[in-house]
């Protein structure tokens, strides 16, 4: 079951935080701007209405608790459309127990980016003073834990950087003994989209963090916890497109733009992440404007059409992951090499050696329906 097939609109809802977190993807934006109402109408609607998807999500350029009435607000609208939605929010766990409560009873799923062991998630997650922040998303999960009447799986999503990188292990046995967290998404930190002053990226060696991961993985498997990354995202079956940013999936921007990807928060000024923006809402007529000429060239992003390295050293159609990667990320890809179709060679020579490891693992473990539990 490739990640394509995880058919999803996402609210970009907010450019507030309530975090100050180094090495953020996105921007620090003093001008806080909030997703219009009628644009997140629409938009569920045109897609799950007559459209028929069966999923919705909450992530941000921000926090998205920060806006928990209008997050309650679509959550409800969408459910009025089809109580069978799938609903789940990408947050950073620090929310009061109010909001716990809310997320936790009517969410089916609560993804919270902490990076494993405190002292190392917190070299990187502090507060707008300068605080760290593990003590408040411990708050959160020991809340959620402690839940009786709760429905959201709680997934533990982790940044790997040079101060965590060999401490996977660790980091699992930590958050499932605490907090019972049986479900793990970790990727290798990659470089802030946004260029403001004060972003930190220190690269990581990625052939350390894929022999920390084999370790991670096998150990967790053993001990009936789910810990992939997204290395692995479609090493549970076929496809020739990497991600649903393929299809293009809508994530609805702060300023009234479909994106395909949650990289690619703002269509004005998109600049490098431009490729991205295949659509506008029309407020005035209440309706939203495709263009065309771009989705047409985010649906050719396929495997058969990325672009061999300059050196001839790698080729997406010849590689023995290639039907379980299908190019990597369209985000990262972009981002780093300012094109859809180039080759983020530096994750190649990891993703093939996790691949080697335990490529061969995954249909006999999952089964024809893949993985039970798909990435953010």
């Amino acid at each position: 079951m490739p990640y394509c097939d995880k058919r999803t609109i996402s609210f970009l809802l907010t450019t507030r935080c309530n975090m100050s977190c180094s090495y953020c993807y996105g921007s620090r934006n003093a001008d806080y701007r909030t997703l219009d109402w009628k644009f997140a109408k629409r938009a569920m609607d045109d897609y799950l209405g007559v459209g028929g998807l069966k999923e919705i999500r909450f992530f941000a350029d921000g926090e998205p608790t920060t806006e928990m009435e209008l997050l309650k607000q679509i959550f409800y609208y969408a459910k009025g459309l089809d109580s069978s939605i799938h609903a789940e929010v990408q947050t950073n766990g620090i929310f009061n127990n109010e909001t716990a409560e809310w997320l936790g009873s009517n969410l089916d799923s609560i993804h919270i980016s902490v990076d494993l062991l405190p002292e190392d998630s917190d070299k990187y997650r502090i507060s707008p003073e300068g605080k760290p922040s593990s003590p408040l998303i411990e708050k959160s999960l020991s809340y959620l834990h402690n839940m009786t009447n709760r429905k959201a799986k709680v997934v533990l999503r982790a940044t790997i950087t040079k101060y965590n990188i060999g401490k996977q292990i660790e980091g699992i046995k930590y958050y499932n003994q605490k907090y019972g967290i049986d479900i793990f998404w970790v990727d290798p930190i990659f470089p802030p989209v946004s260029e403001e002053e004060g972003k930190t990226y220190e690269e990581i060696d990625l052939m350390q963090f894929a022999r920390s991961f084999i370790e991670a993985h096998n150990f967790a498997w053993k001990n009936n916890i789910f810990y992939e990354s997204n290395l692995t995202t479609n090493f549970d079956g076929q496809t020739d497109k990497a991600c649903r940013a393929c299809l293009p999936m809508p994530h609805l921007t702060v300023d009234g733009y479909l994106s395909a990807c949650e990289m690619a928060t703002f269509g004005e000024n998109a600049g490098k992440m431009s490729d991205m923006i295949y659509a506008k809402y029309d407020a005035q007529n209440d309706k939203i404007d495709t263009f065309d000429e771009k989705i047409m060239n985010i649906r050719r992003r396929t495997l058969i059409n990325m672009t061999p390295s300059r050196d001839g050293k790698y080729d997406c159609r010849s590689c023995v992951a290639a039907r379980h990667c299908a190019g990597y990320c369209l985000g990262e890809t972009l981002n780093e090499k300012g094109s859809l179709f180039e080759i983020k060679t530096r994750v190649c020579p990891a993703l093939r050696y996790i691949y080697g490891e335990i490529g061969h693992l995954y249909e006999e473990r999952f089964g024809k329906d893949g993985f039970p539990y798909k990435h953010s």
